[in-house]
């Protein structure tokens, strides 16, 4: 690794200049089935969870988030730490060594770092300087891959990002950059680096991207199926139902939010569902003082309950041990939907999660289109691996 480097620095990384290849061809599919853990890296502070904490036998990649991007280059997210301290990008690093199946990949941007995007896909020079940048931090920090979390090219992201209509051929040519850059590397190495994406999962991120030609340039994509309903709606609904239940009506909220819709869109937007890799929530969302009609469910709350980190979000480690039909709370199961929530009648507090009965309906959808695998945020909300256990079983292990 350390030779690789220096030698692609003689070509230019070290000034973030272009690498020259022809133009990428088609990344063909991988037969195998795939589990992606996003690990986090604040996960090492209050959560105290570190990348090692993950039984890498149970995953195929782990994606590290998030890297961020400083004038037009990809940068180290936390130094303090990611690459020395607690050092998550050594324990990622021992832990290939202990598993040389595994592939880890650094993934960029994220919510919070999304920001510099558009202006880092605006240009042929700047597409060029991201991508050798990406490219030089892969290398050096020993990773397989890199995985682009813009969210979102040309809107609907965090408050202040930068955002253009042109975002959206420009993001299909950020990929396109990174793929030729990524392939001469991989060249000079021998190898396969790969490059993924993940992606938002309804009709606006399909109306603001290129996926049929995107897709192209990707090893896989990895689609976000979840948060069609959350803590921004002041309604009570399912973070991640398999299929549309009539009975939900909230406000703008379209039809086709839901995991088996947003899969079929993407499949006739042209992106084969051997590249579409499901994201599962190992989290739930909650709502308190939510009217007491129906159990709560679809009902006005007055904003968010309690959480594990933050006010509103549980880890589902936490709502499998305290919760479920304890501390007041009942679960109920919505069979249209295919998800279960909990209600609590006294505090009005209504929990959207996913749990292992919804898990394995999601695993029969994957499994009956023919989708390259799963992938979940993340690996800290599930520290029994409760629900990991079961998607490793139907993937990887071949039992149902």
């Amino acid at each position: 690794m350390k030779a690789i480097l220096p030698c692609l620095l003689a070509l230019g990384l070290a000034l973030f200049g272009p690498l020259q290849a022809a133009d990428a061809p088609p990344v063909a599919p991988a037969a195998d089935k795939k589990i992606v853990a996003y690990v986090i890296s604040w996960g090492g502070y209050a959560r105290n969870y570190l990348p090692n904490d993950l039984s890498a036998h149970k995953v195929t990649h782990i994606n590290f988030a998030f890297a961020n991007i400083v004038d037009g280059k990809v940068v180290v997210g936390d130094p303090g730490i990611d690459s020395t301290g607690k050092n998550n990008f050594q324990r990622l690093r021992a832990m290939k060594q202990a598993n040389p199946k595994l592939q880890t990949l650094i993934s960029i941007g994220g919510w919070t770092w999304s920001k510099h995007f558009s202006d880092a896909a605006l240009t042929p020079e700047s597409r060029a300087r991201f991508s050798a940048s990406a490219v030089a931090f892969m290398l050096e920090h020993g990773f397989d891959g890199v995985d682009i979390d813009w969210e979102y090219p040309v809107e609907g992201g965090n408050a202040g990002n930068i955002e253009r209509p042109e975002d959206k051929r420009n993001y299909t040519l950020l990929l396109k950059s990174l793929r030729e850059q990524l392939d001469v590397a991989g060249k000079q190495a021998g190898r396969h680096f790969l490059l993924t994406t993940a992606t938002g999962a309804g009709e606006k991120w399909l109306k603001h991207t290129e996926m049929a030609e995107a897709i192209r340039y990707l090893d896989w994509m990895n689609i976000m199926s979840y948060d069609f309903n959350g803590l921004w709606n002041s309604f009570s609904g399912h973070l991640a139902p398999l299929k549309r239940d009539p009975a939900y009506d909230g406000s703008g909220v379209p039809l086709t939010a839901n995991v088996s819709d947003a899969v079929e869109l993407f499949i006739q937007a042209g992106v084969p569902a051997e590249k579409i890799v499901l994201g599962l929530p190992f989290y739930g969302y909650v709502w308190k003082q939510c009217a007491a009609e129906g159990q709560g469910q679809y009902q006005a709350c007055q904003g968010r309950g309690r959480g594990s980190w933050e006010d509103g979000t549980l880890d589902y480690s936490e709502i499998e041990k305290k919760y479920v039909n304890k501390g007041g709370f009942q679960r109920f199961w919505n069979d249209t939907a295919k998800v279960p929530w909990l209600y609590n009648a006294k505090t009005g507090e209504f929990v959207s999660y996913e749990d292992p009965e919804s898990l394995r309906h999601k695993l029969d959808l994957l499994e009956a289109k023919g989708l390259g695998g799963a992938m979940f945020w993340e690996a800290s909300g599930d520290r029994r691996e409760t629900l990991l256990d079961l998607v490793y079983q139907r993937l990887l292990a071949g039992k149902r």
